[in-house]
């Protein structure tokens, strides 16, 4: 195996771990969110780092979610340049694809500057429902603000209907060798895929509606993120037993990960 490959390896699969762990302890977080509204406000990835900090020998934990996070931004970057088009896919999507890369691999850089802030207890006061108010008090100040405001939102909207594809078809499980696993892990990897993906696609499809209400009402305050789409969830008909879902899913999600980091591949 050369060198590059093995880097390759390495840097995909501590990605994929520090994803097993966010997601993990983020839809931990959801779930004691049903009970009460503080632990609700609780339910970001702000406090995952600062809960994993706080436990024994929590500073190593943190050091290497982050560096596994800036390896899952990395990989995602490495993927705009070394995936080929496949023969099905027309240069649209093939260009999209790219984009996703790309756009991916920045979010999960945010997520390992915010672990670093953490870890080095720079304080911060921005929160998954803040950022998504100052994203838009930001781009509202300009000229055609409200139409990037807009135009954020359609792309998570767009997002989200990814992550519903991927639930509906279970066109993930290409990533894996499928006939060299054997039954149980292939039905976990489909199970906690489909789960996992649902889940992400009602919180993206909820933080992208409240992009595109704050620009149709010019109001910033409209915007959100996570937080705000447990509480729209809470006002809704059987409100606990939808975040216990979405809780249940982002851990399934974060299983998933788990699969992904063992048995993807990796080329």
């Amino acid at each position: 195996m050369e060198l590059s490959s093995k880097w390759k390896k390495f840097t995909a699969r501590a990605g994929y771990s520090a994803k097993t762990v966010m997601y993990v302890m983020l839809g931990a977080f959801i779930l004691t969110s049903v009970f009460t509204v503080l632990s609700r406000e609780k339910a970001s990835q702000s406090h995952v780092f600062i809960t994993l900090k706080q436990q024994p020998l929590g500073q190593i934990f943190l050091s290497l979610l982050v560096l596994g996070l800036a390896c899952y931004a990395c990989w995602r970057w490495l993927q705009v340049f070394i995936t080929e088009k496949a023969s099905d896919d027309s240069i649209f999507v093939y260009a999209i694809s790219k984009l996703f890369f790309f756009i991916s691999g920045a979010f999960y850089f945010v997520a390992a500057y915010a672990g670093g802030k953490t870890l080095l207890e720079i304080k911060s006061s921005s929160s998954s429902q803040g950022s998504g108010k100052k994203v838009s008090e930001f781009l509202m100040q300009y000229e055609w603000g409200l139409l990037l405001v807009a135009a954020i939102g359609v792309c998570i909207i767009i997002f989200a209907i990814v992550q519903f594809k991927h639930a509906y078809t279970a066109d993930f499980l290409k990533k894996f060798s499928l006939h060299t696993l054997n039954q149980n892990i292939r039905k976990s990897v489909n199970v906690t895929g489909r789960l996992g993906y649902a889940a992400r696609g009602l919180v993206y499809t909820l933080v992208g509606s409240f992009f595109i209400l704050a620009a149709l009402l010019s109001n910033p305050s409209q915007a959100g993120g996570l937080q705000k789409a447990l509480e729209t969830l809470m006002k809704q008909p059987f409100g606990p037993y939808l975040i216990a879902s979405v809780g249940a899913g982002f851990i399934m999600f974060g299983l998933y990960c788990a699969l992904e980091a063992k048995y993807r591949k990796v080329e």
